[in-house]
Formats: structure tokens, sequence, C-alpha cells
């Protein structure tokens, strides 16, 4: 019906004879006011969607009511808004679009099954949009008008000045407290290793759920305390995560457009109050784990994510609604991707598009950044959420992460691109382009893809967190030689000058002292026996009884051969204890490790005599940096420093913002194979970023990934670099193309073994 209505638009003989469109009688208007003057929305209550009007659409459109013809509208507008014309060809314009819209009809028969196939497939592209955005999924389920009126009833207490008083008094009363007691509530804070647990996502995975449908009921109730209008509620899958949403889109037959900021602002405003009060219960329940991890979960959603994510007008949440109301301009991200489209193709390929309506230059350049920012700025958050997944799955559930990454790539370019297919298909713009601009155009574009391909940029930089070490060739550890306690410090302290044989710590091991009394209990006993069968062969040799002095003399060299070897054992086991007992500086330099003053009395176990010196002396501007690095980027240092010797690195100290650091990686400093074993420092119990798997050795922290440890050489280092410190590394590698870049991006995000 919709085509043959067209086809009668656009047919010059029946254009004004035959063609008489009438309004829907079941549409709904509102009038509005847009920058002093006044508008008039139409309200489609079948497809629920909202149409704005000015003064003179909306006069054309009251008459068409099925009795005028094309001609007598136009007469009627040229006679209500003289001097102003009004050509047959923009009336059948607007006519046309009307049609498209399913706003006017005429008698023909099938009139209403085209609104209804109308609505249908409106419902079908929802559903596309819907499914290519895995990041996003919108589900309606049923219509909570009737809900809200009875909910209503109940809960107008909430829409009073003193119940804003009270809730505006409690956010400052949470702000006011954090800000008093900010440095321990900052050292209350969990680590993001420590937040970013199964159980705390878990938590925040619920308390979303929970926080969200309270919020979609406050812009409902919201709209419902301005006699406005909800017929759609449903599940929402963010970030995977479940909520519940509202349509609150009737709130645009509110006249007052501040009305409508305070109907998008609701659910934010909700989810504040909620924060303050999970705040004063985090604070207050430190003896009850599960209400305070509960509590934080929840201070976090309601503050940082609906500030970042509901308030952010890049976004398509609240905050974005709220900027449209208060700049009078529906449909802004729209609006803003139309006027770019538009612009580029009139600017860069010469195609004749419509002209706007009037638009200050303000608003011109608004709508440039807002569509370009808006378009950065899904991209930031599409992948940094699949980046934060990734993370979080970890190697195990390495697939999902993948899936998803795969998922929403698919989203970003493919029904984007068959948007833009299928404009330019059924626009026919094609010809319409001039060739000079268009030539133009593709010469820009083609430099753009050839600098991405072949312009060397420096986007192969190696970015890890690196360990300060002294080198180990300019280090010596003073080991036990086996357990022992420590029974005294001889004043040496890290930092301070000693010499080579400098005595550092007294030390006693109770077990080889039990053994050295042994063995000298044994010495005694054969000693005492060596003696008396000494006095036994003297005694046979005076009665001269021969006999008797062979046989005493045998046992008598026997006893002293034991005795010597008691002997010996005593003298080797006084030289272990003076080995233990006293702890001398191997060489020349700055103490560089040594224990504390409440260790003494400490057992330092096997640990301290195969792995982990007691003291070390080196010196503390001979310094190097473990850095671990991925296999990816272990391959990526292999392939340049077989071109060079040694590549140039930068590095940061924390508290140094004064001045950047140098160092250098060399050829033969490259690890052969990734490392068994990785420093406590660089994992996460140490504070690290490196993940490790439980080991029957306490002592040793296996690295749960593979990973190579790299060393650096400072070049410049001073003595406020403290060993055992982390620092920031930036190893810099040969300069590639930006589609290397991408590829290899890729590539480690999906683990598909391309570099």
């Amino acid at each position: 019906m919709a085509n043959d209505l067209i086809a009668n638009l656009n047919n010059p003989a029946e254009r004004r004879k035959s063609v008489r469109l009438r309004v829907r009688p079941d549409l709904q208007s509102f009038e509005q006011k847009y920058e002093g003057k006044t508008f008039t929305v139409i309200k489609d209550p079948v497809c629920l969607r909202y149409y704005r009007f000015s003064r003179q659409e909306h006069f054309v459109f009251g008459l068409f009511d099925g009795k005028h013809t094309m001609e007598e509208v136009q007469e009627a507008f040229e006679e209500e808004f003289k001097p102003m014309r009004l050509e047959l060809a923009d009336l059948e314009g607007f006519a046309r679009q009307l049609v498209t819209a399913g706003l006017v009809q005429n008698e023909q028969p099938g009139a209403a099954r085209h609104l209804f196939e109308r609505r249908a497939k409106q419902r079908r592209m929802r559903r596309l949009a819907t499914v290519s955005n895995i990041l996003y999924l919108k589900i309606p389920v049923f219509d909570p008008d009737r809900l809200l009126t009875w909910m209503y009833g109940y809960l107008r207490w909430v829409f009073t000045a003193w119940f804003f008083a009270a809730s505006v008094g409690l956010m400052l009363a949470a702000i006011v407290h954090v800000m008093l007691h900010y440095n321990t509530f900052q050292a209350k804070l969990p680590a993001y290793q420590e937040f970013f647990t199964w159980n705390s996502v878990l938590y925040m995975w619920l308390s979303l759920g929970v926080v969200k449908v309270i919020h979609e009921f406050g812009h409902g109730l919201s709209c419902k305390a301005f006699k406005g209008e909800c017929h759609e509620m449903g599940v929402l899958l963010m970030c995977l995560s479940p909520a519940l949403y509202a349509n609150v889109t009737d709130a645009w037959t509110l006249a007052d457009k501040w009305k409508r900021i305070i109907i998008s602002f609701a659910g934010i405003y909700v989810e504040l109050v909620i924060a303050s009060i999970a705040t004063f219960v985090w604070w207050y329940t430190p003896a009850y784990p599960t209400a305070n991890n509960i509590a934080l979960c929840i201070m976090v959603l309601c503050s940082v994510s609906t500030v970042m994510f509901n308030a952010n007008p890049l976004m398509r949440f609240d905050g974005y609604y709220m900027l449209a109301d208060w700049l009078e301009v529906p449909n802004l991200r729209e609006k803003a991707n139309r006027f770019l489209n538009n612009l580029f193709l009139s600017k860069c390929l010469g195609v004749d598009v419509p002209p706007e309506a009037y638009m200050a230059p303000w608003r011109k350049w608004l709508f440039v950044i807002y569509a370009v920012g808006s378009w950065v700025y899904k991209w930031v958050v599409t992948f940094s959420i699949l980046w934060f997944l990734a993370d979080f799955m970890g190697p195990k559930l390495k697939v999902l992460s993948q899936m998803l990454a795969l998922l929403s790539l698919a989203s970003v370019f493919v029904f984007p691109t068959y948007k833009v297919i299928k404009n330019i298909r059924q626009r026919g713009r094609l010809p319409d382009m001039k060739a000079a601009r268009v030539y133009i155009t593709l010469a820009v574009f083609a430099a753009f893809v050839a600098a991405f391909f072949f312009l060397p940029l420096p986007v192969s930089r190696v970015h890890e967190t690196g360990l300060v070490a002294i080198d180990p060739e300019h280090l010596e550890g003073v080991m036990l030689s086996e357990p022992a306690r420590l029974v005294k410090l001889e004043g040496a302290s890290p930092g301070q000058a000693v010499r080579k044989g400098q005595l550092l710590g007294t030390f006693e091991s109770t077990a080889l002292e039990i053994e050295l009394a042994k063995a000298k209990a044994a010495r005694a006993t054969q000693q005492q026996t060596a003696d008396m069968l000494n006095k036994k062969v003297l005694k046979a040799q005076g009665a001269g009884d021969a006999a008797n002095e062979q046989r005493f003399l045998n046992e008598y060299v026997r006893a002293k051969a034991q005795a010597d070897t008691a002997e010996r054992d005593v003298a080797r086991l006084l030289k272990r204890q003076i080995g233990v007992r006293e702890l001398r500086a191997t060489r020349d330099g700055t103490l560089i490790t040594a224990p504390k003053r409440d260790e003494i009395g400490k057992l330092f176990d096997k640990g301290y005599t195969e792995t982990t010196p007691v003291f070390s002396v080196g010196d503390p501007l001979k310094l190097v940096l473990k850095v671990p690095v991925t296999p990816y980027d272990y391959r990526l240092l292999k392939e340049d420093l077989t071109v060079r010797s040694e590549l140039d690195v930068s590095v940061c100290v924390k508290g140094r913002s004064d001045r950047t650091f140098n160092g250098k990686v060399h050829r033969d400093k490259l690890p052969a194979q990734n490392a068994a074993t990785i420093p406590l420092a660089l994992s996460q119990r140490g504070g690290g970023s490196l993940a490790v798997k439980p080991n029957e050795d306490p002592n040793l922290l296996a690295p749960l990934a593979q990973v190579y440890l790299v060393e650096v050489e400072m070049t410049d280092p001073d003595t406020a670099i403290d060993p055992g410190q982390l620092v920031s590394v930036k190893i810099h590698s040969r300069w590639r193309s930006g589609a290397w870049w991408v590829a290899r991006e890729l590539s480690n995000a999906l683990d598909i073994g391309l570099y």
C-alpha cells in the first residue's frame, strides 16, 4: 500500500487529482518549546516512536485529513504563511516521509496491514542491532505501566522536598566523611588484584543486577510522577552482567525540558544515594567480611561506574539524554552522525545533500566534535572491557575471552559496514559524485593507507614493570653454611660501606651445638678408653706377660685410632661452628641487604643456605632491572637484537618525575629460555602483576604463564634508586608501521600465533 501511495505521489497525472492523505486518528500530540519557538511532538502509540514538527510542518500535517488534495494543502499553506511559498516537490517529499513513517494513510485497503508490517520491520531491525552488540543486549519483556502506577501510589513520598533534602544531606555526609578520612579511606581500599577476585566479581555481578533494577524503576517512577507513561521494560545484559532497562521515551511528550532531565537523572540519583549508604556500611563493618565486600562493590558500582558510564554523554545512557534535553536537540547522536556524514559527502565526494535547517556555527562544531568523540569513546570503552575480560579470565578461560572479542569486533565493523553499503545502494549516489573531489579524497585515503602500512612509527615499544637489583657481577652474597639462629648484628645496616672480612653478624646453630657436644663426649670417651688400654699395656709389659701385652696393644691401637677420629670430628665441627657463628663481608662495597633488628632470634633455614643470602655486599651504582616479558615481546626483542647489539631503555621511577633514567638491553644478556621462577616482588603477592602457581617449595615462585626475565643494564642510576624497587620500563624496539602494530595486537589478544 505504501509503495502504491508513493507511486501516486510520483505520478504527475495523479499528483493534484487523486492523492488525499489522512492522519492516523490514534496519534497523540503535545506542544514543546525549543529555543523560544513552539513545536509539536507527535506520539505513535503503536510503534512507540516520537516525531517533532515545527509550526509550519504541523499546519501541513493537520491538513492531511482525507479531504484536502495536495494542491489544496499547498494553497492553504501559502495563504496562512504569506509571503512564504511551498513548492509541490517539497510538499510531496514531506508526504513521502510521513508515509514511510506510517503517520498518514489513505482510504485504500491494507493501510492497517502496512502499519503493522512497519512495526514488525522495526522489531527486526532492533533485534539485529541487539545481536550486533554483544556487550549491550536489550531484550523487551513486559509493559510495566500498571505496575508503576501501583508502586507510585506507595512511593510518592520519594518525590517530596523533604526527601530530596535528606538524600542530598546523606550524599554530602558521605563525601565529607571520605574527605576527612581520605588517607585512611585510601589505605583500606584493596589493591587491583585483591578487588577483582572471583568472589568480588560475583558480588559485583549480583549487586549490579539488583542496583540496575532499582535504577530503572527510578526512571519509570519519575516518568510516572510527571504524568508520563512507560510501556516497555526488559532484561539488559551490560558487559554480560544482568540488569533491567526501562523505556521512558514518553518523557518527550513533556513540554518542560527540566522534567525530562530529571527523569533521565533519576536513575543516577538513586545510585548515588545507594552509594552513600554503602560507604558508611563498608566503613563500619570491617568485622563482617561478606557484608563489607558487598558494600564495597556497591559503593564502586554506584559511584565510579555510574559517573563514568551512566552520566557520560558520549555513551547512549542517561547522560546522553540529559545533554540532548539540555541542548534541546532530540536524537543528538543520529543528527550529529548524519551531519558529519553529510559533511563528508558534500566536501569530500561532492554529493548534493539536503540542506540542514538553520544551525548556529557553534552547534555545527558541537555536532562534529560530539560525533567524533562518541565514536572514539565507543572504541576505547569496547577495547577496555575486552582487555579487562581477557585479563580477568586469564589463560584458563582464554577461549571464552577470544569469542567475546571476535563477536565485539564483528559488531563494531560488520553492522556499520552493512548499513553504509545499504545506504549507498538505496540512495544511488555514486553517479552524483564530483570526479575531482572523489579523486582527491581517494588520494588522501590512499596516502593514509600507505602510511598505515609503510610509515615507521614508535609503536613497537615494550612496556613492563621491572625490579631493580644489583648487577650480579658486582654483588656477592654472604650465606650460611647451614641453618642457624641470629644472635647478634654487628652494627652494619643496609647502605653502609663495609670492608672485606668485616664481621656482620653472629649466629648459633642448635643442631650443630648438640652435634658438637656429642662429638666432644665421644672424643672424651674414646680418649679415656685409649688411656686405660695404654696403662694395661704398660702393666703387662712390667709383668712380662707377653700375650696380654700384645692383646692390650692391639686394642689400644684401635682405641687410639677411634680417639683420633673423634678428635678430627670435633675439630671439623668447631670449624663449622666458627663458619656459622661469624658471617663476614666477602668484598669491599656497600651492604645491600641485611636482617632487621627485630629478626634477632629468628631461625634462618635452609633457604638461606641454598638460594637466599643473609647479607649481600655490592656496588649500589651498578644496577640492573629484571623485566618480565611475554613470549610475543621476547620474540620482538630477539628479532631486533639480531640486527642491533643493544636496545635503548627508558626507566621511570616512582617519586622521581624530575627525570627519566636510561638503560640498555644487550644481545648477550637476552635469556635463552623462559623463567622457571620469578622474584617475589614481581608476583601479585609482592605487588607486581605476575600470577604464580602453587609450588611444593613456598620459597620458589613459578609464574602461571610463560615469561622471560630480560636483564636491563641501567646506565645512569643514582643513590636514590633502591634495589628491590619496582619501576616502569620502556624498551625501545625498532620503529614499525601501524599495520604491524594492529596485526600484532590482534594476534596477542586472540592468540593466533602470527607474531
